[in-house]
């Protein structure tokens, strides 16, 4: 019942991602500006101490829509979104970026047939950059 409900909640993410329903939060529109009000004086008036303070780093948008479900969702070299819920001794095309949304620990390899360089993704981890590209993946800790 477990591997059926996580096979229907990839179905229907990717389904979703797939046709543009999904929406992430940083493609929400802005609200809209305040309209100007007509200045009281032509003096100069004191900047506001919001104003003057150095502004925090805004957090930069991810360039992929991952749903939040059980498995691993990952950013293929083509650019679509894939999901992982099992092993894959060969991922095609390889995969680039990829955001763990299991419990469980997974193993990214360079080579395919869970050889070559490794890459352990921790529970919740998302990985923007492996180092290499990703020809196939394990579930559990890499062996080393």
């Amino acid at each position: 019942m477990r591997t059926l409900l996580r096979r229907a909640a990839v179905v229907l993410a990717v389904a979703t991602a797939t046709a543009g329903l999904a929406m992430p939060a940083s493609a929400a529109p802005e609200p809209a500006a305040p309209k100007a009000a007509a200045p009281e004086s032509t003096a100069p008036k004191p900047a506001a101490p919001e104003a003057t303070a150095p502004k925090p780093a805004a957090k930069a948008p991810a360039n992929w829509a991952c749903p939040r479900i059980v498995g691993v969702c990952a950013l293929d070299a083509d650019g679509r979104l894939r999901m992982i819920s099992r092993d894959e001794a060969v991922i095609v095309p390889p995969v680039i970026k990829a955001a763990n949304n299991t419990p469980d620990h997974w193993c990214f390899y360079s080579s395919r047939g869970f050889a070559g360089e490794r890459r352990e993704v921790s529970p919740g981890e998302v990985v923007h950059d492996f180092g290499f590209d990703v020809w196939s993946a394990r579930n559990g800790y890499c062996d080393w």
